[in-house]
């Protein structure tokens, strides 16, 4: 598995580090104009798709949208925080799809949207 840094302008967090579909989302993410800050979550290893399959789920959360990214036998999710969280996830979605990206949505977990505190 290949991995790929990325730092500084809209990119925040405790760590930099992307998975290879993970880098590709966030880059279109970076040049959204709606789009204020993204933050990486740990990589996971052994919890991706064992056959290759590359995804993306696309979870609501308040202020952005909550990227369940998985790839060949890793995953990670990505935080992306928005003045406008459906044109993000549209503009996201679509980019995956051009990739060849299977995409799903899922609603928030019951009693309320996803937590996501933007780190400072």
């Amino acid at each position: 598995m290949a991995v790929q840094k990325r730092c500084g302008g809209k990119f925040g967090g405790d760590h930099t580090t992307f998975i290879d579909l993970a880098a590709a989302l966030v880059d279109a993410a970076a040049k959204l104009p709606e789009v204020y800050n993204i933050s990486p979550g740990f990589i996971q290893m052994g919890q991706g798709s064992g056959s290759g399959e590359r995804r993306v789920k696309f979870v609501d959360m308040n202020g952005g949208a909550l990227l369940r990214v998985r790839q060949s036998c890793s995953a990670q999710e990505v935080r992306v925080f928005t003045s406008n969280p459906q044109i993000t996830k549209l503009a996201l979605a679509r980019a995956a799809r051009d990739m060849g990206v299977n995409i799903g949505f899922q609603k928030p977990k019951q009693g309320g949207e996803e937590e996501c505190h933007k780190s400072s």
